[in-house]
């Protein structure tokens, strides 16, 4: 009866698992396609804006996911660069491209700017960044912030 119960209980947690983490999986396994990029499992996504109508569709993807703490499971990822004095210009260039291409695409050009000013992407000294430009002018910014213990992941796909 216990095997019977167990046999019955593991493949619903299975199913619950993969329901309650489906976007977080999803999105994962598409970045690691697309770009090589791997995140680590956060405790909480936040999608700040979607145009694309998904996979492999062109369209801008902005997400903000929470950590307990991000800093230990970055060290274990490949491809992160460390902000500091020599980068920080470089990250500055790549988020204020990201955020003109934004709002020059779309036709609401006043609401991507509210929703970037009420999501601002914070960073400093010690953070790191990742950062992929494709042939076809594609590109992914991922930038974390270990003070807020968030990783703020921006796609341009077109």
């Amino acid at each position: 009866m216990k095997k019977k119960i167990i046999w019955i209980t593991m493949p619903l947690l299975l199913v619950g698992f993969v329901i309650v983490n489906w976007n977080y999986i999803a999105q994962s396994i598409e970045w690691k396609l697309n770009w090589g990029f791997e995140a680590p499992r956060p405790s909480k996504v936040e999608t700040v804006f979607n145009t694309r109508n998904g996979f492999p569709s062109e369209g801008e993807t902005f997400y903000v996911l929470n950590y307990r703490s991000i800093e230990k499971k970055l060290k274990e990822k490949e491809g992160w660069i460390l902000i500091n004095e020599q980068s920080i210009d470089t990250v500055s260039r790549h988020l204020k491209q990201f955020q003109e291409d934004v709002t020059s695409i779309n036709k609401d050009t006043q609401k991507f700017n509210e929703i970037f000013q009420g999501n601002p992407v914070i960073y400093d000294n010690n953070d790191k960044y990742f950062y992929k430009l494709e042939e076809d002018n594609s590109y992914i910014l991922a930038i974390s912030n270990a003070r807020e213990q968030k990783l703020f992941v921006m796609e341009w796909i077109q």
